[in-house]
């Protein structure tokens, strides 16, 4: 239960991060989506039901701090944390660079569903013009960001002990998350 609260925390700084730091540094099309980059993780490090109740969340803070529409990112996440445990299943988790493609094919994700969600549902069909070609240099971001975080949590772990169930890390059994 810690690590599920630790998540949230973690989520609610990379959210402040997002939406009023990061902007300063970075335009938009270079932007990281560090919540995103926690999503996916989250998907291979928790079991089912803490995935889903934390990507929920993690959707309703950042559509509340930076998002356009309410419930976007709610149904955003929700869509790529069920795709990630589908994929986690079939696939092996300890590889760090399995997790970097991981995070580009969520990035993917993720653009084609805001596009989609705002196309439909929105009725602005101007978007797709400005989401498609930004996606590129938002994977490249997002794994550069990825790289990081993976090597100051791989830092942290040695300090702190091994914890089992940990995606893209040292020892990991084939059940991680139970």
């Amino acid at each position: 239960m810690k690590g599920f609260f630790l998540f949230l925390f973690t989520g609610i700084v990379f959210a402040l991060l997002q939406s009023s730091v990061l902007p300063l540094f970075f335009s938009p099309n270079w932007r990281p989506n560090l919540i995103l980059i926690l999503i996916l993780y989250l998907g291979l490090s928790e079991n089912l039901p803490r995935a889903i109740i934390a990507s929920l969340l993690l959707g309703a803070i950042q559509d509340s701090l930076c998002g356009p529409n309410l419930g976007l990112y709610i149904s955003v996440y929700l869509v790529i944390i069920l795709a990630t445990r589908v994929l986690s299943d079939q696939l092996n988790v300890e590889s760090p660079p399995l997790l970097l493609l991981l995070i580009a094919g969520g990035t993917l994700l993720q653009n084609l569903l805001i596009g989609f969600y705002l196309t439909v549902f929105a009725a602005t069909a101007p978007v797709l013009q400005i989401l498609f070609p930004a996606i590129p240099q938002q994977i490249m971001t997002n794994v550069f960001f990825a790289t990081i975080l993976l090597f100051l949590l791989l830092r942290f772990q040695r300090l702190f002990g091994y914890r089992s169930g940990l995606a893209g890390l040292i020892y990991q059994s084939k059940h991680h998350g139970t």
